[in-house]
């Protein structure tokens, strides 16, 4: 399968089934997502896992909506983006920063920086939006 729409070719991601089945995955996409092909995404990862990301993914299969979401995981802040295409679902991430746990100094300044990706990610994300819906309701979806 291409990329989706709305998805970037930078970005590493996913195709999953209705049952969260890996159906597809970028080249760029690290392990261990290329060994869980026709497996659920979530048999590589802990079992807490799927209880963190499969509300997201239901709420984009559900409302056929694009749904972006920030997780925290082995020291990576990621934004990302679940986008619904017909019976399937594109997930797709961007890593926006490390948490640096070796001094407290260190752990306070990462977090600001990564807060302040998120932020500025989030002013990014609220602009596409905004465009999107203007455009719908001018009739040039």
């Amino acid at each position: 399968m291409a990329v989706a729409v709305g998805t970037s070719s930078d970005h590493p991601y996913v195709v999953l089934d209705a049952e969260d089945r890996v159906l597809d995955v970028s080249p760029n996409a690290p392990a261990p997502f290329p060994s869980l092909l026709g497996r659920r995404v979530h048999e590589g990862f802990p079992p807490e896992t799927e209880a963190l990301y499969g509300p997201y993914f239901e709420r984009a299969r559900r409302t056929g909506e694009i749904v972006e979401f920030a997780q925290y995981g082995d020291g990576h802040v990621s934004l990302l983006k679940a986008v619904p295409i017909r019976r399937a679902l594109v997930v797709s991430w961007e890593l926006i920063g490390f948490i640096d746990v070796m001094t407290i100094e260190s752990l306070r300044h990462s977090i600001d920086a990564a807060l302040m990706a998120l932020t500025v990610r989030g002013e990014t994300i609220r602009r596409e939006h905004t465009r999107a819906s203007l455009r719908v309701i001018a009739g040039g979806a």
